[in-house]
């Protein structure tokens, strides 16, 4: 096996000696300073394969990092980064499996959807993603890409949005421009030239701009002319002199340390309290998606009208590889042992009164409400902010089949992924306690985590709680349906102290809109309007 091994890696050193070359290099900029520099190699062999050579560091000069990838038949092969002769970083692939090596840490073995690997900062990879679009078929199209660093897959779409030309030095430039955006939140805009090799990357949100060395000129052109993204607005019923915001820290003691603001009425009070919980993924304080904050809406339209509120960054955006790494991950650990120690944060907060700490979830947040409640039984009150009460797996298939299913046709490559989402969500229902330990992954998630929500039907378990509770859900919300509402109001309906309210007009987000809800409509900036505002402050304000 060790001479096979040996004389697989002597025929890629054959096969690349002949193989076409591109070099270059990139810079960093992050809020207008140079940061970082990426010197690479990009070979391409006669059969395909794919491999960069890259050097990084500072700009002004200093210890480097040198990274190495190799892709073959659009699946990953390898990805090493080393300082010198010390290895700091590994990953070898093997169908849908890939070891892991980190220094100083055990080795991991984990699975993997990923069909490339896209680590932070190594622009030059990007080329693997641009090998991988299908420019005949044109649109949006979805991959996984892997993130050595933090040991975990994650979904990036790229969509080319246009062909513009630019006057640079007196001559035409034409280009390519394409619209990305990973784990569904983070967008960037990229232009490359018509041989698809990438220029320019820009997020106006990251503050954020990468340019190709021999490429600033047409930068330079290219952000002069592209369209200014869309920015949040404060909404118009914020008062901002009636508040003023504390930056925190949730879980201070703790390994877990969460950056949170605590937005606080004027005054001295001692004033109501609200936590605000995320949804699924690696959510900021802001619940941030596209142009929207709907937790920044909460926080300023609340504290507006005297009730203080409390948000943090989620610990899988703060800690995603350290969380991953976690054996047996349940919820306990992604979301609700934060939400108690928010909770414990307010208890010991002099401007807020402790008997009047409220917790507001949405959609996966929504649904831990119950655990949540029976956690704590000191909380004064819930807010059910469409909250989930399917399984899981289910939602994530019927998500993906109405969300391919909206322009009436599904094509084939939407279909298989459908049918693997599929398969993975049979699986999931297969799992028996013997898989906890398992480094499998199934949509995205490893086997404890699944087997620790099975059998879990929140508003049965909201029957346990004491605490008062206020059901909120989008008549168009594609995410989390009014099927979930009406399995909370069926269940709890003749509970005196549970108050339900759907909204016609709003999506997952409590925003406005009409028709049929999509992912185009989060790109769109808008604000939880005011009435929704009103009926939470209204409901917390009338509990005693």
């Amino acid at each position: 096996m060790k001479h096979a091994r040996t004389l697989a890696a002597c025929l890629v050193c054959l096969s690349f000696s002949s193989a076409h070359a591109q070099t270059g290099t990139y810079t960093t900029y992050i809020g207008g300073k140079p940061a970082v520099v990426d010197h690479y190699t990009v070979t391409t062999a006669p059969d395909g394969t794919l491999k960069t050579e890259a050097t990084l560091g500072a700009p002004t000069g200093g210890m480097q990092q040198t990274a190495v990838t190799i892709a073959a038949a659009h699946r990953p092969v390898s990805f090493a980064v080393s300082i010198g002769d010390n290895k700091l970083l590994a990953a070898d692939f093997n169908g849908p499996t890939v070891k892991l090596h980190k220094a100083g840490q055990p080795d991991q073995e984990l699975q993997t959807k990923a069909t490339m690997v896209l680590e932070n900062l190594l622009w030059h990879q990007f080329v693997f993603l641009l090998d991988q679009y299908d420019e005949t078929k044109g649109g949006a199209q979805s991959f996984v890409a892997f993130l050595p660093s933090q040991a975990l897959d994650y979904p990036i779409t790229i969509e080319r949005v246009g062909t513009p030309d630019y006057q640079v030095n007196g001559q035409t430039t034409r280009t390519r421009r394409y619209h990305l955006v990973a784990n569904s939140a983070l967008a960037l805009e990229m232009w490359t030239d018509e041989a698809r090799v990438p220029l320019l990357f820009y997020s106006a949100a990251q503050q954020l701009k990468v340019v190709r060395a021999d490429a600033e000129s047409l930068a330079e052109a290219a952000l002069a002319d592209a369209p200014k993204p869309a920015e949040y607005r404060p909404p118009a019923y914020v008062v901002p002199t009636s508040f003023h915001e504390q930056q925190v820290t949730v879980g201070a003691s703790t390994e877990w340390a969460l950056p949170a603001t605590l937005t606080l009425p004027t005054g001295t009070g001692p004033f109501p309290a609200l936590v605000l919980v995320h949804g699924s993924g690696p959510n900021d304080r802001d619940e941030t998606i596209g142009a929207n904050k709907p937790f920044q809406d909460l926080a300023w339209g609340l504290a507006s009208q005297g009730i203080a509120v409390l948000r943090y960054d989620k610990r899988t955006r703060v800690y995603p590889g350290k969380l991953a790494a976690l054996p047996n991950l349940t919820v306990q650990e992604e979301t609700i042992d934060d939400v108690l120690a928010a909770v414990a944060l307010l208890r010991h907060t002099p401007q807020i009164e402790p008997h009047k700490i409220f917790v507001l979830g949405h959609s996966l947040g929504g649904m831990l409400v119950p655990r949540i409640g029976l956690a704590d039984s000191g909380l004064a009150g819930l807010v059910v902010f469409a909250g989930a009460t399917r399984p899981f797996e289910d939602e994530f298939v019927r998500q993906y089949e109405y969300l391919y299913g909206l322009d009436g046709q599904i094509t084939p490559k939407e279909q298989a992924e459908i049918d693997d989402y599929k398969r993975q969500a049979a699986r999931i229902k297969q799992l028996t306690p013997a898989d906890a330990n398992s480094k499998e992954r199934l949509l995205f998630a490893a086997p404890s985590y699944w087997l620790d929500l099975r059998g879990y039907f929140p508003p049965a378990v909201a029957l346990k709680l004491k605490q008062p509770l206020l059901v909120l859900q989008g008549e168009r919300d594609y995410n989390v349906t009014m099927d979930a509402f009406h399995d909370w109001q069926r269940t709890l309906d003749k509970r005196a102290n549970v108050t339900f309210k759907s909204y016609p007009k709003l999506d997952h987000l409590f925003l406005e809109g009409t028709g049929p809800a999509s992912e185009a409509d989060y790109a769109r900036p808008r604000n939880i309007p005011p009435y929704v505002i009103d009926n939470i402050a209204a409901w917390i304000k009338k509990q005693h």
